[in-house]
């Protein structure tokens, strides 16, 4: 009896074992994005990664969504894959104060990336993909979501379910970058004024040092002065 009651924890225990490590599995084989930084108004790189095919099979294709809120990107050559970029008339909300050259700037938005494997990448193999832009204005905990669609020799995946923070991640989540406090221009100030005290200090410490060695050989002077006509005395005194 007692011999059966430890067979039947061990077997509870292992299955215990195997849906834990499947679950931690499932939860780190999502499309993931990973960005160098996630400050408001602040230029990121950000770094996908593509752990695994479409139920064994092979990924082809990776079309990376934009969000409206981003309007120019940057893709990073990846040497096992060709890049296409698609684009939309853009006319930024405040074109009539903006100057001429935003302006030309906004004249187009990506919309999106393609990514097409030159040779499909293995279903146990990964990748990264590395795409450049400016992160939009926003309050901390706001996030920008980018939707990707994961095409393999057979089948596909939708990344693109939208993730809220204290809520149960769904099947399928889009990558997303959950933003941070912008860095103020009051910052930037604050950082230049302690600078320009702290050279004001060290402008100030040589002249401090110049007056006490001017004071140092003001004494010595007085010193060998001093020295001096005692000894004309003692030559006077012993004639």
């Amino acid at each position: 009896m007692t011999k059966r009651l430890a067979l039947l924890g061990t077997g509870t225990l292992g299955v215990t074992a195997a849906i834990v490590l499947g679950t931690a599995a499932a939860a780190s084989a999502h499309v993931e994005a990973d960005a160098t930084s996630t400050a408001a108004n602040s230029y990121t790189t950000a770094t996908f990664s593509v752990p695994h095919g479409c139920d064994g099979s092979p990924t082809t294709k990776l079309v990376f969504q934009v969000p409206e809120s981003v309007i120019e990107v940057t893709p990073t050559v990846n040497p096992n894959w060709t890049i296409t970029k698609a684009t939309e008339p853009y006319t930024a909300p405040s074109s009539s104060a903006a100057s001429d050259e935003e302006t030309e700037a906004g004249a187009e938005r990506v919309t999106s990336v393609t990514y097409t494997a030159k040779t499909p990448l293995p279903a146990d193999e990964r990748d990264t993909f590395a795409l450049s832009f400016s992160l939009p204005d926003g309050k901390p905990g706001d996030r920008v979501s980018f939707p990707v669609v994961q095409t393999c020799e057979r089948g596909s995946v939708d990344w693109d379910q939208a993730q809220e923070s204290g809520k149960a991640e769904p099947e399928h989540p889009a990558p997303s970058i959950v933003l941070t406090a912008a860095t103020t221009q009051g910052d930037d100030d604050d950082a230049t004024t302690a600078t320009a005290s702290d050279t004001g200090t060290t402008a100030a410490q040589p002249d401090l040092v110049g007056r006490f060695l001017g004071l140092g050989g003001l004494v010595v002077g007085a010193v060998g002065l001093v020295v001096a006509v005692a000894a004309t005395r003692r030559r006077d005194a012993s004639k």
